[in-house]
């Protein structure tokens, strides 16, 4: 199965991402979710197409959230002073396109694209509570669940956290892409560039 993932950087990739996640929270878990920011600074926005210029069927958005200290704290999360901090956010994937690591995916070129050349210091997002320990966001990519539980926007959740600088962390994102281009090898950005860590970069 072929999936390509791109930016979303005009209107008609903004609409099919939000029919995705209309999809997937409203319909499917009943849920209303807040407007993501229109700070194009702050923001970036990635969708899943099933081929080329096919139907998109995954999302993720990724906020920048340094220096807002209220947000952090509502959710446990303690950050030194000065850090750039990055969320990842409204992860959407239709229902046939699940259990194929799009999340994983979607993380790792979000990362590429966006967290890496941006020098964030630590990313972030909120997880099922359940399943943030066992996640393969923890066993691949080396997030850290909080030990806390909140009634969040998507329910029961724990935030999940990583150190951009650690070696961990590192190692974590460099095996992952391994694992993608080995797994999934018709899986592109259309720029032409793969998964795998580019040489010299932050990764």
């Amino acid at each position: 199965m072929e999936i390509i993932i791109e930016p979303a950087i005009g209107a008609s990739e903004m609409a099919a991402i939000r029919r995705v996640r209309r999809q997937v929270f409203a319909r499917e878990m009943g849920i209303t979710l807040p407007p993501i920011t229109a700070d194009r600074s702050a923001t970036f926005h990635l969708l899943a197409r099933h081929g080329i210029g096919g139907e998109v069927v995954a999302a993720l958005s990724v906020v920048e959230t340094s220096g807002d200290g209220e947000l952090h704290q509502r959710y446990g999360l303690d950050f030194p002073p000065g850090a750039r901090i990055a969320r990842y956010t409204q992860l959407a994937v239709l229902r046939p396109f699940r259990g194929l690591d799009q999340p994983l995916k979607l993380i790792l070129e979000a990362h590429r694209r966006f967290v890496a050349p941006g020098l964030f210091n630590y990313t972030w997002l909120l997880f099922d509570a359940d399943r943030a320990a066992t996640s393969n966001l923890r066993r691949r990519l080396a997030f850290e669940p909080g030990a806390q539980v909140y009634l969040t926007e998507y329910g029961r959740s724990r935030a999940l956290t990583r150190d951009e600088a650690s070696p961990l962390a590192r190692t974590a994102i460099r095996r992952a892409a391994e694992f993608v281009a080995e797994t999934s090898p018709a899986y592109y950005a259309p720029t032409g560039m793969t998964l795998a860590p580019v040489r010299g970069s932050a990764i």
